[in-house]
């Protein structure tokens, strides 16, 4: 038997005539009072005529209502707890007859926690070098930087190029006519071609070249293709940083001395390098934690798992800037390629459920109130609608699940024994471990 299959359980449940008879009675009345029937007054018509005219209506509500709430007072009685709704077939619902269903649905396994605590995970304390803090305060002098004018001479490396551009026309290539740009000579962001044909170039100076655009060029458009141009020099700048002092500080974020700014850098810098530490020594101890237990995981789950993995993958291509519509994606294969890493993700799961139990962790109303917050400023609407379209949907008990999911790897984190990482490797390389 396949290992999701141990998951999979199928009740059949009979509901008695009489409960669906009782039931069929509250929404004849129900729809006496909606509906119009010609040639009775409003809420006039009886129950004969309803039954006739609204005969499939009714057996779906009752269907609805009932089928539900005997599936899952059933699931009670029998000590069972469904994972999402279940499948339901085989509904035999006939006149004066007990309505009988079969219901297919998942349940949660049976995990018996090894030993989770004191888990060995590779952590050192981030260190931030003087020389990085000087290479941050030298992005910082670049974007505070301005440029001057300066006498006509010879371009030069290091040069701002003031130029008009015009280029010849391309088949599928756009036409570039800008009156005025400028080229930083010798910069890595600038295209060879550009540097080689412009150095030595003076104010005043015209020429014609050919540009060839890399195959992975921003703009596809351009990629790959040769472009003819026609250039003038208009006109020489040099960049001028300003000096690494106090006043610079004061500009860079109002701190009142160089040193301050440069204690603040550090401290960015640790935060973002310890961030980055602990979510890899996290993601190794939850490794750990499924290579410790073996246990078969509910189909429903991990196909849920292999969606919101797709999802995220798209959403993160659209807001690249891909359009879904030219991959050509197979999603069956896709579905394929995901599935491994969702059923390690939903085992990961199941077992910070069940270490949040044995540890009593749980959601706090405050942290719910802020991913509902930070939700409803996402979506931008307010907190009470972002809270019921939660709510409607079952997101606002995955968000809680999700709360104590994280609390409890975070436990996990802080009682682990940090062992230092091999000094040749990063963090990233350590993570993908």
């Amino acid at each position: 038997m396949p290992s999701q299959d141990i998951c999979r359980r199928e009740l059949e449940i009979s509901i008695p005539w009489t409960e669906v008879e009782k039931e069929a009675g509250r929404v004849v009345n129900a729809l006496r009072q909606q509906v119009r029937v010609p040639g009775f007054r409003p809420g006039k018509a009886p129950d004969t005529v309803i039954r006739a005219r609204y005969h499939d209506e009714i057996r779906k509500e009752v269907v609805e209502q009932l089928v539900p709430k005997y599936f899952w007072d059933e699931a009670k009685q029998q000590d069972l707890s469904p994972v999402g709704s279940p499948n339901l077939h085989d509904v035999h619902f006939h006149e004066g007859e007990s309505l009988h269903f079969k219901a297919e649905f998942d349940v949660l396994p049976n995990i018996e926690l090894a030993d989770y605590h004191r888990l060995e995970v590779p952590f050192t304390e981030p260190e931030v070098r003087d020389e990085e803090i000087d290479k941050e305060l030298e992005h910082l002098r670049e974007q505070h930087s301005s440029q001057r004018n300066v006498d006509p001479r010879p371009l030069a490396d290091g040069d701002i190029a003031v130029v008009s551009l015009k280029s010849g026309d391309v088949e599928g290539a756009p036409t570039i006519d800008q009156d005025e740009t400028t080229l930083t000579i010798g910069d890595a962001g600038t295209l060879p071609a550009f540097n080689e044909n412009l150095r030595g170039k003076s104010p005043g100076d015209e020429l014609d070249f050919e540009v060839t655009y890399p195959e992975d060029f921003g703009n596809e458009k351009l990629a790959g293709k040769k472009i003819p141009f026609h250039a003038v020099v208009k006109g020489i700048r040099q960049k001028e940083l300003p000096e690494l002092n106090d006043e610079f500080a004061a500009d860079a974020g109002d701190f009142r001395t160089l040193d301050e700014l440069r204690g603040r850098i550090r401290e960015v810098l640790v935060h973002n390098r310890r961030h980055s530490a602990t979510e890899a020594a996290k993601d190794k101890l939850v490794n750990q934690l499924v290579e410790k237990h073996d246990f078969p995981v509910p189909e429903s789950l991990v196909d849920r798992q292999i969606q919101t993995r797709i999802d995220r993958t798209l959403r993160s291509l659209q807001r690249q800037g891909v359009d879904l519509s030219k991959l050509n994606l197979d999603a069956a294969k896709l579905r394929e390629a995901e599935r491994d890493r969702a059923i390690r993700d939903v085992k990961a799961g199941l077992l910070l459920e069940r270490i949040a139990d044995a540890e009593n962790i749980r959601a706090t109303q405050e942290e719910i109130d802020a991913e509902v917050q930070r939700y409803a400023k996402q979506t931008e609407q307010s907190v009470s609608k972002a809270r019921q379209k939660l709510a409607d949907n079952g997101d606002l008990d995955r968000l809680q699940s999700s709360i104590r999911n994280e609390k409890a790897l975070s436990f996990l984190f802080d009682e682990a024994v940090k062992v230092d990482q091999p000094a040749d490797k990063t963090v990233e390389e350590v993570k993908a471990e």
